[in-house]
């Protein structure tokens, strides 16, 4: 492992971590009894961004992370594998890294109950592993409730709504690719909050920029259950431009909630949805994308203390109600966009937070960046940039809040040079937590 300068663990975590014990060695320990065991539950991007920069700050804690498969697949970029421009096996990566470099346990196992009195956690195989700090990212769950004739039996066949990358991915391509000529790919768009807000819209133009040359008179219909969506000026002007969007030729049609875009009900007997104003549309291909809650495992353990989102203490992402318990990714109740980003930083700050606390420190006062990018095509990315700084005003859920998105930009130059940092934006996140 590469030696870590002072400033570049500033930069990281902040001066309140560097009073820590060092940095780890890249073999495997032996842990004293006294040793603080820390469990995290998920190995997504909130789970293995922890589970590195834990370690980066505390060379002598344990760490075990709780996960049932055994690789992971990004979400980010998957949008390219419908046209082509990307695959699954780019998008994968296992746990080695995590394991062998910065020491953590990867137990391949389902976790299935907390004893907050104990501090243990319970497995589906049948493991009780104590705890002193527990960290819960299991991402969030598709709520199919809102679509009347929708589950997850029909997601995982022939309706695959494919927001989390994988063999769902896989069957929209195949069913894409067998899209009549001149027929119909329908695409529903939920309410917010849901994971990575401008994918639906990243989708279609993806797929639309495929059937020009594949499939030049198909069509692409957005129904969409809000009335704007980020970055709506960019994607509009690709269109325009690319898809004579507005026209009566265009071949991606937006539909706005107010306007009909509510998607209610699914009949898969004729390939109709029915909307909230009665209208019944039939499409070759549907693609309703779910609205989203915390993970079952969340919900299970009492951390949503009733609701669909889990409640938290913003300067340290403390469960509200049980302590030595933190919540980071999706599934909070934050003012924050669901995405992978936010995800990964929310687990620095709970790094560092637990590590000030093993040493008997205060934490440190968080301040949190979301840096989103998205593609309308190969050749036109946009990106937008927030900052969440910790306030102890409740009507702002712990953070207040400055957006600054990319401008509209005419200049293919400038749009090009927005698609290569999206691009290497997506490479360098990846790298961050799996290497």
């Amino acid at each position: 492992m590469s030696k870590l300068t002072r400033r570049e663990l500033i930069k990281w975590f902040g001066a309140s971590a560097m009073a820590s014990t060092g940095l780890l060695g890249a073999t495997s320990k032996a842990y004293a009894k006294n040793t603080a065991h820390i469990v995290i539950v998920g190995g997504g991007i909130g789970g293995a961004s922890f589970a590195k920069y834990m370690r980066l700050a505390n060379s002598d804690v344990k760490i075990t992370m709780i996960e049932p498969h055994p690789t992971y697949t990004f979400c980010p970029g998957s949008n390219e594998i419908l046209s082509g421009h990307e695959t699954l096996e780019n998008l994968t990566v296992n746990y080695q890294t995590l394991k062998s470099r910065f020491n953590v346990d990867v137990v391949q196992d389902i976790a299935t109950e907390i004893n907050y009195e104990k501090h243990q956690i319970s497995t589906l195989k049948g493991q009780v592993i104590d705890y002193d700090k527990l960290v819960v990212s299991p991402g969030p769950d598709f709520d199919y409730q809102f679509v009347e004739g929708y589950n997850a039996t029909l997601a995982a066949s022939d309706f695959p709504h494919a927001w989390k990358a994988g063999p769902q991915t896989t069957k929209l391509k195949q069913q894409i690719d067998a899209l009549p000529q001149g027929g119909t790919l329908l695409i529903s768009s939920p309410r917010i909050p849901y994971r990575c807000p401008p994918a639906p819209y990243e989708r279609a133009s993806f797929v639309a920029n495929m059937m020009k040359n594949t499939n030049p008179t198909a069509k692409i219909l957005i129904l969409d259950s809000k009335d704007d969506y980020v970055f709506k000026d960019h994607f509009e002007h690709y269109w325009k431009k690319h898809h004579g969007f507005g026209t009566d030729n265009s071949r991606i049609e937006w539909v706005q909630a107010k306007k009909g875009g509510i998607v209610t009900a699914l009949n898969t007997q004729n390939k109709s949805v029915k909307t909230a104003n009665g209208d019944i549309i039939k499409a070759d291909v549907i693609n309703i994308i779910p609205e989203e809650k915390a993970g079952r495992f969340a919900i299970e353990n009492g951390l949503a203390l009733g609701s669909n989102w889990v409640p938290y203490e913003p300067k340290t992402f403390a469960s509200k109600v049980h302590p030595d318990v933190y919540v980071i990714g999706d599934m909070v109740d934050s003012p924050m966009p669901k995405t992978g980003y936010v995800a990964s930083n929310q687990a620095k700050v709970v790094a560092a937070a637990i590590n000030d606390l093993l040493a008997g420190r205060e934490p440190g006062t968080p301040f949190i960046t979301n840096n989103c990018v998205a593609m309308a095509g190969e050749d036109y990315g946009m990106t937008i940039t927030a900052t969440f700084r910790f306030t102890d005003d409740a009507k702002q859920k712990g953070y207040a809040t400055q957006v600054r998105t990319s401008a509209v930009s005419d200049n293919p130059y400038t749009n090009r040079i927005r698609a290569e940092v999206a691009k290497n934006w997506q490479r360098t996140f990846r790298k961050d937590m799996f290497s």
